[in-house]
């Protein structure tokens, strides 16, 4: 392990705790990129920023934010490693050197992340600085998109110029994509990201603060951002690679600090338990599952119309053995219910009901089901493909047809 690595190993979970402890509310991660390069550009108020930054990214995308920083920060010996353990790039914001370049071209080959603040230096928190338009050229060689990210409340956390941690709370605001606009010289175009980055950025922090009214408001949402990141990150045998379930597990942390008690968040932790139950093997596999059975069905109790427990618990009772109590007449009761609450394109209830169903011998019933699945599917469906042929192959075996037949239908 390098110096740096070492620094990551021992300040990143560290980070993570002071992050998940001072966090307020999370608004707008669905619109960061689950794929690709793009260019963040965050508000810069404190130091503190760089950590929330770097712990909100890597949760959702598993990759590094890497920093354009002052060249001072990298005169000395040990905040030299510190700033380069923590993803820090020197540049002379006037000047770039070819080396700085070099290394931006490395970041957005690995489908990492550029961040940068283009106000060039720490506000105050209350208005934004003037945006330098000279770091947007980045974006603009490698033809990446720019998201504006809003941080309120990190300067009270850590003021400039401490090191002590103070009471408070951050609250993030994720916005859309910004695209150049290819008819525009590109003097023109890295001119026309700053203006409209600025004006994200400055309403992206009148709705933060607005959020720190009321954090809970955002828990559907957050949940909703959960959800599509584990359907992003499943195999094709929908298991949950152990490194994404840290990952995602991570950032239900953060979204839980901000709303201990929300159901729907609730019903995404025990998903995941679910999953890393169905990644164990033997014995502990067995135990894991029954702790998710019980969990579940705590759940329920207080939320009997979680569409998400609900497909958990038709899950569980599909694939355990009746010995532990696994009940296919209950898993198909649990999906009919999911599928009930469930919003219209979701369609995973609507499969483990038709697989519900054939197990049970209703191969009618099962074939219709699968087909109303198919229709229903999203083109948004991050498994499109193979989800539309899987269900044609299970739709041509109920109904006796050849599967060449069924595939080119």
């Amino acid at each position: 392990m390098t110096l740096h690595g070492a620094v990551r190993a021992v300040s990143f979970p560290w980070a993570r705790s002071v992050v998940r402890r001072h966090i307020g509310s999370i608004a707008g991660l669905e619109h960061l990129p689950l794929t690709g390069s793009f260019v963040l550009v965050p508000n810069h108020t404190s130091y503190f920023d760089h950590f929330v930054v770097q712990v909100i990214v890597q949760a959702v995308r598993g990759v590094p934010t890497w920093i354009l920083t002052k060249q001072e920060s990298f005169a000395h010996l040990p905040r030299r490693v510190w700033t380069r353990a923590w993803y820090g790039i020197p540049v002379d914001r006037d000047n770039p050197a070819p080396s700085t370049i070099r290394s931006v071209q490395k970041v957005f080959s690995a489908g990492h992340v550029l961040g940068v603040y283009p106000e060039g230096t720490r506000g105050d928190g209350r208005a934004l600085l003037p945006f330098k338009s000279g770091a947007f050229r980045f974006a603009l060689r490698a033809g990446v998109p720019v998201v504006p990210i809003a941080m309120v409340g990190a300067n009270v956390v850590l003021p400039p110029g401490e090191l002590r941690f103070h009471p408070g709370l951050v609250h993030v605001a994720v916005g859309s994509p910004i695209f150049a606009d290819p008819g525009l010289s590109k003097d023109a175009q890295a001119a026309s990201l700053a203006d409209q980055c600025r004006e994200a950025v400055a309403s992206l922090m009148l709705t933060a603060r607005a959020n720190a009214l009321d954090a809970s408001a955002l828990a559907d949402q957050a949940a909703r951002v959960v959800d599509s990141i584990i359907v992003n990150e499943l195999d094709d045998s929908s298991h949950l690679p152990a490194p994404a379930l840290r990952r995602i597990r991570s950032l239900l942390s953060l979204y839980r600090a901000t709303a201990p008690q929300h159901a729907a968040l609730a019903a995404q932790a025990v998903r995941l338990d679910g999953l890393a139950a169905s990644n164990a093997r033997g014995l502990a596999r067995i135990t894991r599952a029954l702790a998710v059975r019980r969990r579940a069905e705590r759940l329920l109790r207080l939320a009997p119309h979680d569409p998400t427990t609900h497909y958990v618990l038709g899950r569980w009772h599909l694939a355990a053995p009746r010995a532990i109590g696994g009940r296919v007449e209950k898993a198909q009761s649990h999906f009919r219910q999911a599928a009930e609450f469930s919003a219209p394109h979701d369609t995973r209830a609507l499969v483990g009901l038709g697989e519900a169903l054939e197990a049970l011998g209703s191969m009618d019933e099962a074939a219709r089901v699968f087909e109303h699945a198919l229709a229903q599917t999203p083109s948004t469906h991050p498994r499109l493909e193979m989800r539309r042929e899987r269900l044609r192959h299970r739709i041509a075996a109920l109904d006796g047809a050849p599967l060449e037949e069924a595939v080119r239908g």
